[in-house]
């Protein structure tokens, strides 16, 4: 797995252990943080990408045969590793475009992967990166006690020192933010 994903997962697991530092939404979810997502599961009936049953998940995307613990993107060239839920359901996404990627088009590979009534709580722009959220009521539905308010955050990162929209190199979506918790930056 490229040093970046590695890194990516890494800190997403940080930020699992960190979770309760942050403020945390009126109906309790369970964050017990992602972890390893298994093989093997059968399919089931729901979401197909973020949020999905891994079983789904996997049904719905192929393996990189570059990175074997990865799959293809599909909508560009380059890779996307996930983790899952206690649960089993994917719960965290690390996209890594084999090219860098304008912002635009990072968020529209971000948005293919959340459910359609997905409807954003905000955006903004730090040194590091840029956060977006978005809420989605299938999310919420699909996840139960992983995510009860149906919120995912959506992470675009550079490759330079700071934040540059005109190469996303990197692209995070979870389930571990609350609402406000982007005013720590990046």
């Amino acid at each position: 797995m490229p040093r970046r994903c590695l890194i990516a997962l890494a800190c997403l697991g940080m930020l699992a252990c960190s979770v309760a530092d942050r403020p945390t939404a009126a109906a309790a979810t369970q964050q017990t943080g992602p972890v390893a997502c298994p093989d093997g599961k059968p399919d089931r009936a729901g979401l197909s990408n973020f949020g999905a049953y891994i079983g789904t998940w996997e049904t719905a995307h192929r393996r990189d045969p570059q990175a074997s613990d990865a799959y293809a993107i599909g909508t560009l060239p380059g890779h996307v590793t996930v983790r899952c839920s206690a649960h089993d359901f994917v719960i965290a996404e690390a996209i890594s475009p084999r090219n860098q990627v304008p912002a635009g088009l990072a968020l529209r590979v971000a948005l293919s992967d959340l459910p359609d009534d997905a409807v954003k709580v905000y955006e903004h722009v730090h040194t590091k990166c840029s956060t977006l959220q978005y809420q989605s009521k299938k999310l919420a539905q699909q996840l139960g006690p992983d995510d009860n308010d149906g919120r995912a955050a959506i992470v675009f990162e550079s490759q330079a020192p700071s934040y540059n929209a005109a190469a996303v190199n990197l692209i995070l979506i979870d389930v571990l933010d609350s609402l406000g918790a982007d005013a720590k930056g990046c």
